[in-house]
């Protein structure tokens, strides 16, 4: 298929519809609990900004998100006829959708910016859609049922949507470490599309592959993710000062923890200060890797001859976890490990007593909806005021960044401890009307 006049547009760029996963009913306790309230603050946001999907997938029931949203308010109807109603016709201006729509796609992930659809559009109204592997961040064999039924659910979704022509890949590639500039461009860490995605080919081979089905004219290679953001399996990352070793709680290693396209021209990157970085090894060592993507950044030259606008945002403060052997999302962890021998890579077992989290927070997890801004806030009544100022030090640059947007701070700690965010947590999809002529 010739790609040639299609592009992936920038998410600050129009949308159309936005995609959702509920969490799974095996997400139990407080923190499942939480997670889901994130996600319905999500979903009220965006309605009457765009047509929201909530899909219900492996593990997960329709009837129990149903009444959850029931019970925050919505005005729940049958879902295979109206969705759940929050806006009426006239408040939505007949531009989007004013109910929920409801989908059954078989998927057991959660993180729908992953593996959820891909879709390139041109100038004349015609779509297409792009199909890369999936290895469940390269936790499995890609070619595993288990793997190709996640991958198949984001085409379902993309094909709902009345996108039928697609390109296909045999390279493992997830949402949240790609960013476009809407222009041919593309931001991704080359540690994780390389050297953990795909350590079969060269970074040649992976470059001129994704520049092939994503049209690109350029790729920016960032070094390395976020230390929280990191692989889990590589090991703790810091120890309290009791001695209880600190983990961190993703696999994802993506770019949209802290380098985001805002425009054209213009990239949001996280910064961590040197009194940050004096103060532990992990903002250390993010500063070293923050820097080190930087320096990259400042000297790059976009194919138009532009330089890249570089605006910086804090780093939250750090927010640890700790739980007990029982809890379920701590036991969730351990079945994991206890599957891969019980240790990390760098030999460390699995912690009988408390184990402790470092939340994957992050002011770079944003989603830009059309006239929205969906971003991430971390300060409640009795923590340190130093989150606090920290919230309001990034609520002052999206402001700035964002001026005719409507910036919507949510406080997503509880799902963040799933390893992902509310970009993680979205897939922003446009589909355009079709030119008559």
């Amino acid at each position: 298929m010739d790609l040639s006049k299609f592009r992936y547009p920038g998410e600050f760029e129009p949308q159309t519809d936005v995609f959702i996963n509920w969490l799974p009913d095996y997400c139990e306790g407080p923190h499942g609990d939480g997670g889901r309230q994130v996600l319905v603050d999500v979903i009220r946001a965006l309605m009457g900004h765009a047509n929201v999907h909530v899909n219900c997938g492996c593990g997960t029931s329709l009837e129990a998100c149903m009444a959850r949203l029931a019970s925050e308010g919505f005005d729940v109807m049958d879902p295979l006829v109206t969705g759940v109603r929050n806006v009426s016709a006239e408040e939505s201006d007949g531009k989007f959708d004013p109910y929920i729509h409801f989908h059954k796609f078989d998927d057991w992930g959660v993180s729908i910016r992953d593996n959820g659809p891909n879709v390139m559009i041109d100038g004349e109204g015609n779509t297409v859609g792009v199909n890369p592997m999936w290895s469940n961040y390269s936790n499995n064999d890609k070619n595993e049922p288990a793997q190709q039924l996640a991958r198949r659910s984001g085409v379902h979704m993309a094909v709902d949507l009345g996108v039928y022509d697609w390109v296909n890949t045999d390279m493992v590639s997830e949402g949240g470490n790609r960013e476009f500039n809407g222009k041919g461009v593309m931001i991704a860490v080359e540690d994780t599309e390389c050297r953990k995605r795909n350590p079969e080919y060269t970074k040649e081979q992976v470059e001129e592959e994704y520049k092939r089905i994503w049209n690109l004219k350029q790729i920016i290679w960032i070094p390395q993710p976020l230390v929280e953001d990191d692989d889990v399996r590589l090991g703790p990352i810091d120890k309290l000062e009791d001695g209880t070793l600190v983990w961190p709680a993703s696999f994802a290693a993506h770019a949209d923890e802290y380098c985001r396209f805002v425009g054209e021209d213009t990239i949001l990157l996280t910064e961590v200060t040197e009194e940050e970085a004096a103060s532990n090894p992990v903002d250390a060592e993010n500063k070293r890797r923050i820097d080190a993507a930087y320096e990259i950044l400042k000297n790059t030259v976009l194919p138009d001859d532009r330089p890249l606008n570089i605006i910086r945002i804090p780093s939250p403060k750090h927010m640890h976890c700790r739980e007990k052997q029982e809890d379920p999302m701590v036991q969730g962890w351990k079945q994991f490990f206890d599957e891969i021998g019980g240790s990390a890579f760098d030999g460390t077992p699995w912690p009988e007593g408390d184990y402790c989290l470092l939340t994957s927070c992050s002011y770079g997890n944003f989603l830009i909806c059309n006239d929205v801004v969906l971003t991430q806030k971390y300060w409640r009544e009795g923590l340190d005021p130093a989150i606090r100022e920290k919230d309001e030090q990034a609520l002052a640059v999206f402001k700035q960044v964002f001026p005719d947007r409507t910036i919507i701070p949510i406080d997503s700690y509880e799902l963040n401890l799933y390893g992902g965010g509310v970009h993680c947590w979205t897939k922003n999809v446009f589909i355009p009307q079709k030119s008559n002529d």
